[in-house]
Formats: structure tokens, C-alpha cells, sequence
């Protein structure tokens, strides 16, 4: 079984819970009946729903949490570590990573998505690795990006290690496509 680590959000408007939440829970339901392992920083919000969803569907889980004063953490964890350190936390997160996702999320989101295209780009992550950014959400994401390449802050090359799709079943598809790499 592979590992993929997904990102995303704790929180989020209320109106739009409905919604995100049932994009996480899919998302983790799908990866887990494709034969897929679940990692993700096992917080509440979306990533509580990632974990549900896997959890549900029969697959592993693995949390690797961060110690937050009030923080509960997912109880969809076959296995659970907690950090005190944040970069500490981040690098054993990245660790598992033979594939990477990230669905919404804030800042949080946005550091460990920085993280993979950073490690891509330094060669400390394969950049063969997929990475999916799911959702419409991330549509501003490349405009951001391509702004970059434009003033001459990052290299055209960076197109190459992420991609965005509209829906979990895309990434999966393309996921097992790559299964036999990763």
C-alpha cells in the first residue's frame, strides 16, 4: 500500500462546511478503496473528515498531529503521533509522502504546499512524486504562480510538480495511474 499525504484545512467558513467537509470525506473514502494510506496532520475540520472517510472505507490512517493548546485531534487515526514542534511535524509528515494532495485550507495549507514545491524544486522530494492541488479553489493558485515566473522569482520548471484537478476521482484515477512508480 502506498502512503498518501494529504493536505488541508482545520477550519472554515460555516456556510461552506457542507461542502468541504464532503470534498475531504470523499477524498479520504476514495484514496482508502483505491488501496491507498492515508496521512495527514489528523486535525479537526477537513482533515478530521479526510481521515473519517478513510477510516470508514476499511483503510489505514495514519495522524501526525501537532500539539495545539485545545486542538482536538482526528479519532480516525489507526496511528497517531503528536509533535510539539511545527517543523519537526512537517518534516515527519512530508516523510511519508510517495504522492501528495492538498485540498482547501489557510495558511497552514499554503506552508506545506510551499514545502513540496520548495523540496521538488531543491531535489529533496522527487520530482517525479505526484501532487494534486483538488478543487476549484486552487484556481488563483496558478495566476499567483505564474506571476512569479513572470517578475523572475521562480523557474517555469515549477509548472512541473504540481497539478490541479477538479475532483478527488481525478486525482485518483491519475494516482493509480502512477501506483506502480511510487
Amino acid at each position: 500500500m502506498k502512503n498518501i499525504v494529504v493536505f488541508a484545512g482545520n477550519d472554515c467558513a460555516k456556510d461552506k462546511e457542507k461542502y468541504y467537509y464532503s470534498l475531504a470525506y470523499k477524498t479520504g473514502k476514495l484514496l482508502a478503496q483505491n488501496g491507498f494510506t492515508v496521512v495527514s496532520g489528523g486535525g479537526p475540520g477537513l482533515m478530521n473528515e479526510l481521515m473519517r472517510g478513510a477510516y470508514e472505507a476499511g483503510g489505514k490512517t495514519i495522524a501526525i498531529c501537532l500539539e495545539i493548546l485545545g486542538r482536538k485531534h482526528t479519532e480516525f487515526a489507526t496511528e497517531k503521533t503528536v509533535y510539539k514542534d511545527l517543523n519537526v511535524r512537517q518534516t515527519k509528515l512530508i516523510s511519508y509522502g510517495d504522492a501528495f494532495i492538498s485540498l482547501p485550507g489557510g495558511v497552514g495549507t499554503l506552508y506545506e504546499i510551499s514545502a513540496i514545491l520548495a523540496l521538488k524544486r531543491k531535489e529533496e522530494i522527487e520530482s517525479r512524486k505526484p501532487f494534486f492541488l483538488i478543487d476549484s479553489y486552487f484556481q488563483k493558485f496558478e495566476p499567483f504562480l505564474e506571476n512569479m515566473i513572470t517578475e523572475g522569482f521562480i523557474n517555469e520548471s515549477l509548472r512541473n510538480y504540481y497539478k490541479l484537478v477538479n475532483t478527488p476521482e481525478v486525482a485518483i484515477d491519475l494516482l493509480k495511474k502512477f501506483k506502480d512508480e511510487i
